[in-house]
């Protein structure tokens, strides 16, 4: 996991997510706990601590995690591992998102509504996150932008590169277009949407 943010407002929705993507081989709890705690700040002190708890791991900073599908902007964080596969994804556009939990092939809904603001990541990320946006304004480009540059230099489980999409296309029934993307993403991806859609 590293970060996406997003938010849906009645006129506008943003949603802004780095590239990286860490890949463990084997036990590597002790330097996914400092990891993702906020304890390692760059990508050579990650690979340093990596062999000192004689993990293995893979760094690429090339993974899109947000993307638009039709008008509607979808963001994802995951944890894959050979025992499981869990995403959370985003599904935003102006006056209405989703947050949706794969598990497996099942896909739920765990929340909806017309506006919010939405901070995927782990915990370092997310409560850093919160701290520049979860009070104030709702976030524009400028501080989306601040905030990943920032982030970026404070931890090294996000890249230095990310991208920001930004929505002002209004949609007469916003949660019906959100439906829609999310019911395409579950026959893409193979999964069953339990719960109420």
């Amino acid at each position: 996991m590293s970060l996406v943010v997003g938010f849906a407002g009645k006129k506008r929705a943003i949603l802004a997510g780095d590239k990286r993507r860490i890949a463990f081989f084997g036990r590597a709890e002790r330097l996914e706990e400092e990891l993702y705690g906020g304890e390692i700040r760059s990508s050579e002190d990650l690979e340093r601590r990596a062999v000192e708890f004689g993990s293995k791991i893979a760094i690429t900073d090339g993974r899109e995690k947000v993307w638009k599908r039709g008008g509607v902007q979808v963001g994802e964080v995951t944890e894959l591992s050979a025992e499981r596969q869990r995403r959370r994804r985003v599904y935003l556009v102006p006056g209405g998102y989703l947050l949706v939990e794969v598990d497996g092939q099942k896909a739920e809904i765990s929340k909806r509504g017309a506006s919010t603001l939405i901070i995927l990541g782990n915990r370092f990320t997310r409560d850093f996150a919160f701290k520049r946006l979860g009070s104030g304004m709702p976030p524009d480009e400028a501080s989306l932008r601040s905030l990943f540059e920032e982030v970026g230099r404070l931890t090294a489980s996000v890249s230095p590169d990310y991208t920001i999409l930004i929505s002002d296309s209004v949609h007469p029934d916003p949660e019906a277009v959100l439906l829609r993307a999310l019911k395409e993403d579950c026959e893409e991806g193979g999964w069953e949407l339990s719960g109420p859609a």
